[in-house]
């Protein structure tokens, strides 16, 4: 690594939450292994720890655990984090999940919980971690979003609300908070972790692989391609870059019309 790089996190202090697994693991371990200083998040302290172990005692890597629905426990979390290394220069606001099923049967509690879970926990880091952020001379959000923020997604539209609302908050938050903190989001695809090759793909790493044809490059993502998009704006790089999301889903191989043609297609060799 090249230490004057305009893309480099050397010795910067990055929070991501949701980091016990899945894209926040891969994330954190790719800032880690540029660098930075990472402070891992999980809300289930065991599983912080098991993991924690994984990485080693290293000086770079520490730990708090809260949970990130509840604003005062944030709070408490950054005020942790301000205590072990007195500064913060970035915050990766990974947490996130989905709940599946029809929308006209989704009762109060799972859509506040999609609420909850997917936007107002990003939003809540992000303020609890805000001064800490003005502080640093290049002060950081990344809030992690989905493609489903501007895609249909019928069986998760909760899900797709509120990760839509997260996208909103990036340019709300950019303006806002300009020009001491800069905020953007990246927007993922499928990303292949544990969780998703169980959930999508019943453990099956053959259909996983073939699945890699409906994107343009002819793979799918991996949590190191997050932790490479959240690197360039966390870094230097991006000092020109706020309000933005990115995204990172590996390029449609057709749009609208090609897969009403195919559909068509597809109908009349039913025919």
């Amino acid at each position: 690594m090249v230490v004057n790089s305009p893309f480099s996190v050397e010795n910067r202090t990055i929070w991501v939450t949701g980091s016990s697994r899945g894209i926040g693991l891969g994330v954190g371990r790719h800032l880690l292994e540029q660098g930075a200083r990472v402070i891992f998040h999980s809300r289930d302290r065991e599983r912080l720890n098991d993991q924690l172990s994984e990485l080693g005692s290293a000086p770079e890597v520490t730990a708090v655990s809260c949970d990130v629905r509840d604003p005062e426990d944030v709070q408490e979390a950054v005020a942790e984090i301000a205590r072990i290394h007195g500064k913060l220069d970035g915050l990766v606001a990974n947490v996130g999940g989905a709940s599946h099923g029809p929308a006209a049967e989704t009762v109060p509690a799972q859509w506040a919980k999609m609420i909850e879970l997917n936007l107002s926990a990003s939003f809540y880091s992000a303020q609890a971690s805000r001064q800490l952020l003005v502080e640093s001379d290049l002060g950081s959000v990344v809030f992690v979003g989905a493609v489903a923020a501007f895609n249909p997604t019928p069986m998760f539209a909760g899900y797709g609300a509120a990760k839509a609302g997260v996208e909103h908050l990036v340019g709300s938050l950019a303006a806002e908070w300009g020009p001491e903190v800069r905020v953007n989001a990246v927007s993922p695809g499928l990303v292949l972790t544990q969780g998703s090759l169980t959930a999508v793909f019943g453990g099956s790493e053959e259909l996983a692989d073939r699945a890699g044809v409906t994107t343009a490059v002819g793979r799918l993502g991996q949590p190191a391609d997050i932790g490479l998009a959240c690197q360039y704006l966390l870094s230097p790089a991006s000092a020109f870059v706020s309000g933005t999301v990115l995204k990172i889903d590996g390029g449609p191989v057709e749009g609208p019309t090609q897969r009403i043609l195919s559909a068509v297609d597809a109908l009349k060799h039913l025919s």
